[in-house]
């Protein structure tokens, strides 16, 4: 998500395999603060616009759908 996806930032781990939770307020405060953060949420909102036109009606996953309902109908 970090790197393919562009939509979260990288959280470093404690050599117990937990996140710390200062490491976690980091986190947050890069996300909320720096420039990485603000293009993060850029990429985050563009996604969820074209999560939310593909299930709206007449989007591609609602005509996906609408394709397989109607092959198990012929069957």
């Amino acid at each position: 998500m970090v790197e393919e996806m562009k939509v979260a930032l990288r959280l470093e781990e404690g050599e117990n395999g937990f996140v710390a939770a200062e490491e976690v307020e980091r986190g947050v405060r890069e996300l909320m603060e720096s420039e990485k953060g603000k293009e993060v949420r850029k990429v985050v909102q563009k996604m969820s616009e074209e999560a939310g036109a593909a299930m709206s009606d007449g989007g591609s996953s609602v005509a996906a759908l609408g394709k397989l309902v109607e092959s198990w109908r012929r069957r």
